[in-house]
């Protein structure tokens, strides 16, 4: 059961969710749960595992639903049995871990700046996926998330969390349109697209014509990256990651070093 119920964390925090993982750590007197046991609740009261079911497991879902919206990391919990409606009398305490954080990457395209911005995003914390539709190059990543799809079928196997980064850089002007496309259907925290000027230009009057807002254009980082690199694969993804920090920590661009 409590496999079951961290196979079910992993699985929501890999996509981008929150989820509060909640274990029972002491029960006095006669109590539906036991302690150790364990819980896992998203935002919208989906579950995985059980802190003894009834009155007192709603209240505690509700509490660490409470607790993801908030933005809190921790809490505890002591839950009154009596107090809850419960013939069983007792109690227990507890506390919630929140996991996931509003690091999560998404690189649509396998090719050799996505092999070099990977493992240097996973190094500063982030959480990597990589989509793409050719399998043979997933044998160039480690430690990341690879998802084979095709871009028609993103809006049923892709999932965006809202502070999701995501970085397009897949291996054409078709494909880097359509991945930004899907983008732009959610209120991401970073969308950045490589390509050149003509390029970016000639995509976003694609848009214009769409109908979407020159403030939406205005949010895509394009073309990617700040303006600190050559043609270089590994030296354009350090210029891409450095822009994400910029975006993620609210840097400036500026020097630290004083005087001369």
């Amino acid at each position: 059961m409590i496999q079951n119920t961290l196979a079910f964390a992993k699985e929501h925090v890999a996509q981008g969710r929150k989820v509060a993982l909640v274990t029972v750590t002491e029960t006095i007197g006669s109590s539906p749960a036991s302690a150790g046991q364990m819980m896992a609740v998203l935002t919208d009261g989906s579950s995985a595992g059980t802190v003894g079911g009834g009155a007192a497991e709603f209240q505690i879902k509700q509490r660490a639903i409470e607790a993801i919206k908030n933005g809190e990391k921790v809490f505890d919990f002591h839950i009154d049995h009596a107090q809850s409606g419960m013939v069983c009398g007792g109690s227990m305490k507890g506390f919630g871990n929140i996991l996931g954080e509003e690091t999560c990457l998404y690189i649509f395209g396998g090719g050799h700046i996505a092999q070099c911005l990977a493992p240097l995003a996973a190094a500063t914390g982030f959480f990597v996926t990589v989509i793409e539709d050719r399998p043979e190059f997933e044998k160039e990543f480690s430690n990341v998330r690879y998802i084979l799809c095709e871009s028609e079928n993103y809006q049923k196997e892709i999932q965006l969390s809202d502070s999701a980064y995501v970085v397009i850089c897949t291996r054409g002007h078709k494909t880097d349109n359509a991945a930004l496309r899907f983008c732009l259907s959610k209120p991401l925290k970073y969308t950045g697209m490589i390509g050149s000027s003509k390029k970016v230009e000639t995509i976003f009057e694609s848009l214009r014509q769409d109908g979407y807002s020159e403030d939406t254009i205005k949010n895509i980082y394009a073309p990617i990256g700040l303006d600190i690199a050559c043609t270089i694969p590994a030296e354009i993804a350090v210029s891409i990651l450095a822009e994400m920090l910029l975006v993620k920590n609210n840097g400036s661009l500026c020097h630290k070093k004083q005087g001369g």
